[in-house]
């Protein structure tokens, strides 16, 4: 419950912040980039639904996780940028952290 109780709260924080960047008042998106939170949260979102809906342990679920940020990121693009997949990484990170 209180992980779920966080994952709103996030979710609504950067959602908040999203519909508000144009101001420029929001100095962590400015200096983070829109980019690297988008990348958190979806690691975040494919390793909850690969825990949850596909039946994968913790370690097979963020492995797949990061294999798939690393792939994208590797093959996809045009250079590796590895502030994208330490992005990703603490997505999943944060998913592991257990409250």
């Amino acid at each position: 419950m209180r992980k779920l109780i966080l994952s709103l709260i996030v979710a609504y924080i950067l959602s908040i912040s999203a519909l508000c960047s144009a101001g420029g008042i929001h100095d962590l998106q400015d200096a983070v980039g829109e980019d690297k939170i988008a990348h958190a949260a979806v690691s975040y979102v494919i390793c909850d639904q690969l825990k949850r809906n596909a039946g994968m342990n913790d370690f097979w679920a963020a492995f797949t996780t990061l294999c798939i940020g690393a792939i994208k990121e590797g093959l996809i693009n045009d250079h590796w940028d590895g502030g994208d997949f330490a992005a990703d990484c603490a997505g999943v990170a944060f998913y592991q952290v257990q409250f």
